[in-house]
C-alpha cells in the first residue's frame, strides 16, 4: 500500500537531500509536496492530505510548532516527523504535547531518516489493523449480544443471585431493561400423540414457528406499551418463558394474560399445537425473577392436571386446592431425571418446586407427604452412588426412614426436608469437587515420582481410570494450566537443584529431568527461566 509524504523545511537544499537520497520508492512512499514554510504546508496539506508530514522547527511565518498545532485540528493522528538542529531541539519537544513523538536531529543520516519512517509507517498500520479489530469487535458483539442477554436472563430463571448481582450498569451493558416490576409465563408445547411419529426435524420446526409467533405478537401486543419490555425464551425442547420488565409501575398481568392467549390462540390456529400457560405472580426486582418463573411453573402444573383453562395463574395453596399423589408424581419422575443427567442447575431448580409445592401443602396427610419424601430421597441415594462410589452419605436411608417416622405432622417433616435436602446436596456436589480435586493431585503426585521418564499423558488418564480430554479440562480448570506447561515447570525446578549442586553436566542433568534432547532441554529452561542452563551455572 503506498503511502504519501509532505516535506517541510525553508533551506532548500534538505528539501532536495531528502528528495533525493532517501528510498522514498522502497518504503512505499510517495512525495505529496514539498513546502518552505508552515504557512504553505498548511495549505499544500488541506489540498492533497498526505499520510505523514515531516517539518522543520524554525521557518519564516508559520513556524513548524504553529504548523504541527494546526495540523492536529484537522487530523488528530496525522504522524509527524519533526527535523530539527541541535540547538533548537529543547524548543521542539513542545511538539510532545501536539502528539508529536518522533525527532530528527539535523544533520541526520539516510539510514536513521528511513528507519524513523518504517517505525511510523508500522505504527500507521498497526493503528489502522487496530481500526479494523475494533470494528469487527464492535460487529462481533452486536451480533453475540442477543445470546448473552438470552443467558443472563435463562440464568436468571434458574439461579438465585443476590440484588447486588443484577447491577443497573450489567443490565444495561445487555439492553435488559432494570424493572420496578416483572411477572414470568411458562407456555408448555403439547406433543400430541401423532406427532410423537413425526422426525425430530419436523417437530422442531414446529416448535421454531411457535416461538416466532410469540415473539411476533408479544413485540405486537407491547407497542402500546413502552415503558415495558418483553422477552421470550427457548427454555427446553417444549416449553417457552414470556418475561415483562417493566421499568415504571405498571400493572402487568392483564397485559400477559391478554399476550399469552393471543400466543396460544396463534399457536393453536398456525401450527396446531395445543398448549397450557401458567403464570406467576408479580414481583419487584430484576434477582426475584427465578421466583416468578417458579411460580409460573406451578401455575402451569396445575393447569396440565385440573385442565378447567388452557392459562392458570399462580394462587397461593388452599386446603381445598392440595395435590394427589398422583399429581406429585410428574415432579417425582421429573426429579429422577434431573438427577440422573447430574444437571447442577436444574437439581436445584426442581428441588426448589418441589419443595414450594410441599410447603404450600403442608396441611395434608402426613402419610401423602412421607411417601413423597421417601421417592425424592431414595433417587437422591441413587446419585450419590453414582457421583461418589465407595463414599459414605451424609444420611444412610435406614438413618432417614428413622427420621422421617418421627415427625407427626406435614409441617414438621417439610421444614425438616427442607433442611435436609439441600444439605445433601451441597455434600454430593463437595465430594464430587474432592474427587476431581483428588484426580489432579494424583496427576501431580505421579509427576513427582516419575518427572525423570518419558510421561505418556494418554496412559497416565487410563491408570486413573478417566478419559484423557476430561482429565486434561479438569488439569487445567483446577491447577490454572495444562499438563505439560505443568510438567515442564516440574522438571526446571529439578533441574535447578541439580544446576546449584555444580556436580553434573548440562547434558546430564537433561537426561536426569526426562528429557532426551539436551538442546530441546535447554530451550525449555530458557524459556521457563528466561536464562540458559550454562548462563545459570555461570550464576
Amino acid at each position: 500500500m503506498s503511502r504519501s509524504i509532505l516535506l517541510v523545511d525553508d533551506d532548500p537544499h534538505i528539501l532536495k537531500a531528502l528528495t533525493r537520497h532517501v528510498g522514498w520508492e522502497k518504503l512505499g512512499l510517495t512525495i505529496a509536496g514539498a513546502a518552505v514554510n508552515g504557512s504553505e504546508a498548511l495549505e499544500l496539506f488541506r489540498k492533497g492530505t498526505p499520510d505523514l508530514v515531516m517539518t522543520d522547527v524554525y521557518m519564516p511565518g508559520m513556524s513548524g510548532l504553529e504548523l504541527t498545532e494546526a495540523l492536529r485540528e484537522l487530523s488528530p493522528e496525522l504522524p509527524i516527523i519533526i527535523l530539527s538542529g541541535y540547538e533548537e531541539f529543547e524548543n521542539a519537544r513542545q511538539a510532545m504535547r501536539w502528539g508529536v513523538s518522533h525527532f530528527l536531529l539535523k544533520p541526520a543520516r539516510v539510514q536513521e531518516i528511513e528507519a524513523v519512517l518504517r517505525a511510523v509507517l508500522l505504527e500507521l498500520e498497526a493503528g489502522e489493523q487496530q481500526k479494523q479489530l475494533e470494528e469487527r469487535y464492535k460487529q462481533e458483539i452486536g451480533r453475540t449480544l442477543p445470546f448473552l442477554r438470552e443467558r443472563l436472563l435463562l440464568e436468571l430463571l434458574t439461579t438465585r443471585y443476590s440484588a447486588d448481582e443484577c447491577s443497573e450498569e450489567r443490565l444495561g451493558y445487555l439492553q435488559i431493561t432494570h424493572p420496578q416490576r416483572l411477572a414470568a409465563a411458562s407456555i408448555q408445547l403439547n406433543r400430541p400423540l401423532p406427532l410423537h411419529k413425526l422426525k425430530e426435524r419436523e417437530w422442531q420446526l414446529l416448535r421454531f414457528g411457535a416461538g416466532n409467533i410469540c415473539r411476533e405478537t408479544l413485540q405486537h401486543k407491547l407497542a402500546g406499551h413502552p415503558s415495558v419490555q418483553g422477552h421470550v425464551l427457548d427454555y427446553s425442547d417444549d416449553l417457552l418463558v414470556v418475561l415483562l420488565l417493566d421499568r415504571e409501575a405498571g400493572e402487568l398481568i392483564p397485559v400477559l394474560k391478554e399476550a399469552v392467549q393471543e400466543m396460544m390462540d396463534k399457536i393453536r390456529n398456525y401450527v396446531q399445537l395445543q398448549a397450557y400457560a401458567g403464570i406467576g405472580s408479580v414481583k419487584a426486582a430484576i434477582h426475584e425473577l427465578i421466583d416468578a418463573y417458579l411460580e409460573s411453573r406451578e401455575a402451569l402444573a396445575a393447569a396440565e392436571f385440573q385442565e378447567t383453562s388452557p392459562i392458570y395463574a399462580y394462587e397461593p395453596c388452599r386446603a381445598d386446592n392440595l395435590w394427589t399423589l398422583e399429581d406429585y408424581s410428574r415432579l417425582l419422575q421429573e426429579w429422577n431425571e434431573v438427577l440422573l443427567r447430574k444437571e447442577t442447575p436444574k437439581i436445584w431448580e426442581t428441588w426448589e418446586i418441589i419443595y414450594g409445592r410441599l410447603r404450600q401443602d403442608e396441611l395434608q396427610h402426613l402419610q401423602d407427604i412421607q411417601t413423597v419424601c421417601v421417592g425424592l430421597f431414595t433417587a437422591l441415594m441413587y446419585y450419590w452412588n453414582a457421583c461418589c462410589p465407595g463414599r459414605t452419605p451424609p444420611m444412610s436411608m435406614a438413618e432417614f426412614l428413622q427420621a422421617v417416622s418421627g415427625y407427626y405432622n406435614g409441617r414438621s417433616l417439610t421444614e425438616w426436608m427442607g433442611q435436609t435436602f439441600p444439605e445433601f446436596l451441597r455434600a454430593a456436589f463437595t465430594e464430587m469437587n474432592v474427587k476431581k480435586n483428588r484426580l489432579v493431585e494424583s496427576v501431580k503426585s505421579y509427576v513427582e515420582v516419575h518427572y525423570n521418564q518419558e510421561i505418556s499423558f494418554m496412559g497416565l488418564a487410563q491408570e486413573l481410570h478417566v478419559h484423557p480430554k476430561y482429565l486434561s479440562q479438569l488439569f487445567k480448570r483446577i491447577s490454572g494450566e495444562n499438563f505439560v506447561s505443568y510438567l515442564n515447570q516440574y522438571r526446571i525446578g529439578r533441574a535447578i537443584e541439580f544446576l546449584q549442586s555444580g556436580q553434573h553436566m548440562v547434558y546430564e542433568i537433561s537426561e536426569m529431568v526426562g528429557f532426551n534432547n539436551p538442546a530441546y532441554f535447554s530451550q525449555v529452561f530458557k524459556m521457563v527461566t528466561g536464562r540458559s542452563p550454562s548462563d545459570y551455572m555461570k550464576g
